[in-house]
């Protein structure tokens, strides 16, 4: 893959899945703003365009990853499939962790650090979302993708009408929320920095909450940038050939 200054951020983390953790290490968002260039991304975030590409050469060698780079071809069930149990899982358990986390630093340390209310409220709205976004994939979204280039009908009605569209948007500017979300959460914890007087508990929180954010880019990377485009493409493909009276 030849990169350059003006290729797109999520087809870097496509193309070379490797490059992902040199991504989520200086901070460019490859799942919700993958569109931008990479020019764009590093003036965003204040940082030199030219040890980015040189870095990204070196990647290249290792550019071969079979666990991450199969998803662009994999059937669209096995991917959707691979989401549900490796990332809605992950995420409902490590949601759970931080709830629970969370009440005890509010419950030992609130008095003298009002500011934690305010990151627990951002949290139970996240976390709140996170489910809620997750259920309506699962029950709708996805069993209909998994569907699309098999022989099988989907076992639910197309979304909006037939349209995998208005759904797909719908669940992509919910990424876009969530974005914004870990980025209150990172200006209310000081990018998870904990205080110095912090207990373990409250350490433990903030360690749990990058956790879940490093997870959260690759997961959202996953349906915006391979699994959303495929299916809207399958789904094209085949309303083609209905139209056009070929057998599916």
């Amino acid at each position: 893959m030849v990169i350059t200054s003006e290729t797109p951020v999520r087809d870097i983390a496509v193309g070379i899945p490797t490059a992902i953790p040199l991504l989520e290490r200086i901070g460019i968002d490859y799942c919700c703003h993958g569109q931008h260039t990479l020019t764009e991304a590093c003036t965003k975030k204040n940082i030199a365009l030219a040890p980015v590409l040189e870095e990204l050469e070196k990647l290249q060698p290792q550019s071969a990853d079979p666990a991450e780079s199969r998803w662009a071809q994999a059937p669209l069930k096995e991917l959707s499939e691979h989401i549900v149990k490796r990332h809605h899982a992950y995420t409902r358990e490590q949601l759970d962790l931080i709830d629970g986390l969370m009440a005890k630093v509010e419950n030992r340390h609130g008095a003298q650090h009002v500011e934690v209310f305010q990151i627990g409220k951002v949290v139970a709205v996240f976390g709140s979302e996170l489910r809620h976004h997750a259920e309506c994939e699962e029950n709708n979204l996805f069993p209909y993708i998994a569907a699309l280039g098999s022989h099988q009908k989907p076992e639910l009605p197309a979304p909006a009408k037939g349209s995998l569209n208005m759904p797909i948007a719908r669940m992509m500017t919910d990424h876009d929320k969530t974005a914004e979300e870990l980025k209150t959460l990172r200006t209310l914890t000081d990018d998870f920095t904990p205080p110095a007087e912090a207990c373990p508990t409250w350490r433990a929180l903030y360690r749990a909450m990058e956790e879940l954010e490093s997870d959260l880019h690759q997961h959202i990377h996953l349906e915006n940038n391979i699994l959303f485009p495929r299916a809207l493409e399958q789904a094209r493909i085949e309303a083609q050939k209905a139209g056009s009276g070929c057998a599916a």
